[in-house]
């Protein structure tokens, strides 16, 4: 019996180590053998297989990797790090300090030497570069502002996500206070009435974007659409590209301007140029889905618009492309985040574009 154990023992452990080719070879006779060496061998192939194609479930981490990135990137372009901030401090104070330092010497120098003609330019030198300084530093403190505006959108954001209790009407009325408006607001104070303290800080933030900041937004869009259409109207009737790309600059700019003024934002020059990069940049990182929607449309009012002329045409795509810049850049100066139902689209703003550049064209 032991003799008959261990050869069946050996047996079974010779054919699960033999490999595919050596199936069709003499198992000693034993048919039964054969056909489960070839079972056995069918099974672990497909363990093969499956283990083969087990590292192929690795390969959507880097899809989702990939499409973190321009989120990332529009982060890091809008929001500088903290240490490229502190060089700039340090360099400007350093420039400060030589400046007044050569100025006080020139002064010095002139006074003991009685050379009175030095005296005077070092005099006139001193306040245009005081001037200068204070000019710098006007730019730089519009320009902390308006990223201490941008931080605020990320509070109203966080208090939304949390849905505590208490903290958003303190934050809503120092948003109004820092947009300018009153007490006696009768839109701030349509709010102040509509709050009890069952309210959660999300609720009190949705009231005050539907009561107090839509009327700006109602405005905004008016702006965005009145300087869209000049500038379709203008690149309609303009000759010259040159001209064409002049006009809309500057068209831009001016309904940028009063844009940051409808929402209580003050925009110096650097703040101004930061701004409208940070426009250009959330176009540019746009989903794929709203390009898609916007160019289809876009498309089928340049078609509308070829039926006129070729001008015309063109008026149109620069009108709806100041209208997107327009609206990138209500949803950077308004003080809470869009919510996706509420945003204004380009539907309203891009029949009124049409409409105008078609009723001139035909005149």
């Amino acid at each position: 019996m032991t003799d008959l154990k261990n050869k069946q023992v050996f047996n079974e452990t010779l054919v699960t180590s033999l490999d595919t080719s050596n199936a069709g070879q003499p198992s000693g006779g034993y048919e039964n053998e054969g056909d489960a060496s070839k079972e056995l061998n069918a099974h672990l192939v497909l363990n093969k297989q499956q283990t083969f194609e087990s590292p192929d479930s690795f390969s959507p981490m880097a899809t989702s990797v990939e499409e973190e990135s321009p989120e990332l990137e529009l982060e890091q372009l809008i929001k500088p790090k903290k240490r490229t901030k502190g060089l700039a401090v340090a360099l400007f104070i350093a420039f400060s300090g030589l400046l007044g330092w050569q100025a006080v010497d020139a002064v010095v120098t002139a006074i003991s030497a009685s050379d009175w003609l030095s005296l005077g330019w070092a005099a006139l030198i001193s306040g245009i570069s005081l001037l200068g300084l204070s000019a710098i530093g006007k730019e730089l403190w519009k320009l902390r502002k308006l990223r201490h505006h941008f931080s605020t959108q990320e509070e109203s954001h966080a208090l939304i996500q949390e849905g505590g209790i208490g903290k958003a009407r303190s934050f809503c009325t120092r948003v109004a206070k820092e947009s300018g408006l009153s007490d006696e607001n009768p839109s701030f104070d349509k709010w102040k009435n509509c709050l009890t303290a069952s309210h959660s800080d999300a609720e009190v933030i949705e009231l005050y974007e539907s009561i107090v900041v839509k009327q700006f937004d109602q405005k905004a869009a008016q702006i965005v659409t009145k300087h869209a259409c000049e500038s379709a109207v203008l690149v309609a009737v303009s000759p010259l590209a040159l001209a064409d790309m002049a006009l809309v600059a500057w068209r831009n700019l001016k309904m940028i301007d009063s844009l940051a003024a409808l929402y209580g934002v003050e925009l110096g020059y650097w703040s101004r140029l930061s701004l409208f990069k940070m426009v250009l940049i959330n176009m540019a990182a746009a989903g794929a889905s709203e390009l898609a929607v916007d160019a289809s449309m876009d498309l089928l009012s340049m078609d509308l618009a070829g039926k006129l002329s070729a001008r015309a045409g063109q008026g149109i795509g620069v009108g709806i492309l100041s209208a997107r810049v327009g609206l990138k850049a209500i949803a950077l100066l308004r003080p809470m985040a869009w919510h996706k139902e509420n945003a204004l689209t380009l539907s309203t703003i891009r029949k009124q574009i049409v409409s105008k550049v078609a009723a001139i064209s035909i005149k």
